[in-house]
């Protein structure tokens, strides 16, 4: 029996999945049934001029006419939560796996394509093509590795390997069964601070939503290696910032798992270069009172976070929180709160806060509280700011600067999470609000003094972009607690 191309298997395998059957689908688009059935065969494909209209048909009818059983566990598949969500991912699975068949006809003149292949020489936008395969559109399960020198790329290809994901499929879907290892060559030597490490931000924060794991090894120096297990494989080696030479390309599975396994041997502890952790966690580890109680704390601050807020605005919150069963022990946090107090208003401490965490508070009226999304009324912003206004005003241990322009980097910078320096631990807070495990620890003395290298270049990065000077940005707190007050009287207006 001639195998089936890629379309045809989905095709194949969502309406199984439904327990449809074929003149239901032939009804719902007014096709022939024999038009169903070559494509679900292979024996053909829908045309181009008609594929999109016929995707979006296809989707609806698998969601709308599939069985209650069957759409619970397409459901499940594709880990969304309500029927629209469903109609978008499976249309995107379908558009990736029709595209792919599609290229494959004008490249090598078959709809299936051939268990290897074999190219002398690609750039990266073609590596980059080849490597984002359908099969990462399988969000149920995915254990993907890679080994990729990827500093070395210009800023504007790096980003189009940091990501796997469904575009369609919403920000806020979680996807614990997607298991992605990569391996990355890291030169303290060669490393340009603030666009290299900023860079680092942004890739493990696109990829907060899975289970994401960053190393460090010069074995991948020159490499450009992407295996996904039992599925997909794509390899080179990069010549330059550009150029992949002698670049193979394999769907059979066991050419895919030995090339997986050999790179997952790699991806030891030592090598790890963030640990994946929650505030809980720290909290009940103790990690979270060393990162106040340890010397020289450097903090740059995306979004507003449980350390800035006076006692009463505190207790509200954490008695809110109390109510709705949220908090794991009240009094080691309540404990945690009057440190960090003492930690603010009396020691010495250098803040970077972004104008985006205040703006973003004051329009947005959300904090993160432990790694709880907290909604703040008018009255609540407004302390809130005025608390901060009182620490710049009355410290005058604290340094506060604002990062108030643009870095000029190559890439759009999302500046959300923010960063907690000190001497003997430094972690991230991703700006996931309420994901599970959103919180990264530095694992290595290298990467810990990348980043005390970076806020220091960050510090005194020029006066076009950080505010440096404390009238200037006690000025600008006041214009936000302004801007409270103005958002707050046209809601009353029209409320």
């Amino acid at each position: 029996m001639e195998e089936k191309n890629r379309f045809s298997q989905l095709l194949d395998n969502l309406m199984e999945e439904a327990e449809l059957k074929n003149y239901m689908l032939a009804q719902k688009l007014q096709y022939d049934v024999s038009y169903i059935s070559k494509w679900v065969s292979g024996r053909m494909i829908p045309s181009e001029k008609t594929a999109e209209k016929v995707m979006q048909g296809i989707s609806d009818c698998i969601v709308e006419d599939a069985s209650d059983r069957g759409r619970k566990n397409l459901l499940s598949i594709y880990k969304v939560e309500n029927c629209e969500e469903l109609k978008m991912a499976i249309y995107d699975n379908l558009e990736a796996e029709y595209l792919y068949v599609k290229e494959l006809q004008k490249s090598i003149g078959n709809e299936v394509a051939p268990k290897t292949q074999y190219f002398p020489e690609m750039n990266l936008r073609q590596y980059i093509s080849k490597m984002h395969h359908p099969v990462l559109r399988r969000v149920n399960s995915l254990n993907i590795v890679s080994l990729m020198d990827l500093m070395t790329m210009e800023y504007e290809d790096r980003i189009q390997f940091t990501t796997i994901d469904n575009e369609r499929m919403p920000e806020s879907t979680r996807y614990p069964d997607v298991h992605y290892s990569m391996v990355i060559n890291i030169r303290p030597d060669k490393w340009r601070y603030v666009e290299d490490t900023l860079f680092l931000i942004h890739l493990i924060t696109d990829n907060a939503m899975i289970d994401f794991q960053l190393y460090g090894d010069s074995q991948a120096m020159g490499k450009m290696i992407f295996a996904v297990r039992n599925d997909f494989v794509i390899s080179g080696i990069l010549i330059n910032r550009n150029i992949c030479m002698s670049v193979g390309v394999s769907e059979d599975s066991d050419t895919c798992n030995t090339i997986y396994k050999n790179i997952r041997m790699q991806c030891s502890r030592e090598r790890l270069l963030f640990r994946t952790t929650n505030i809980r966690n720290m909290i009940s580890n103790f990690e979270y009172s060393h990162t106040l109680l340890s010397q020289n704390l450097r903090w740059e601050i995306g979004h507003l976070t449980e350390h800035f807020l006076p006692d009463d605005l505190f207790e509200e919150i954490i008695k809110k929180l109390s109510k709705e069963k949220k908090i794991l022990d009240e009094d080691r946090v309540r404990m945690i709160h009057k440190l960090t107090q003492k930690v603010v208003q009396e020691s010495e401490i250098r803040i970077l806060i972004s104008e985006a965490a205040f703006s973003n508070m004051v329009i947005e009226h959300k904090i993160d509280f432990f790694n709880h999304p907290i909604y703040l009324n008018a009255n609540q912003r407004m302390r809130c700011m005025e608390y901060i206004l009182s620490l710049c005003e009355n410290n005058h241990n604290l340094d506060m600067r604002l990062i108030y322009g643009k870095f000029g980097l190559d890439f759009d910078y999302s500046d959300n999470q923010s960063t907690f320096l000190a001497d003997t631990i430094t972690h991230l807070r991703l700006k996931h609000v309420g994901s599970p495990n959103n919180v990264m620890i530095v694992n290595r003395m290298d990467m810990h003094r990348i980043f005390e290298r970076t806020f220091e270049e960050l510090w005194d990065y020029g006066d076009n972009v950080i505010l440096k000077d404390r009238r200037m940005v006690t000025e600008y707190i006041k214009h936000m607690m302004r801007s409270i007050e103005l958002t707050s009287n046209l809601e009353k207006e029209n409320n």
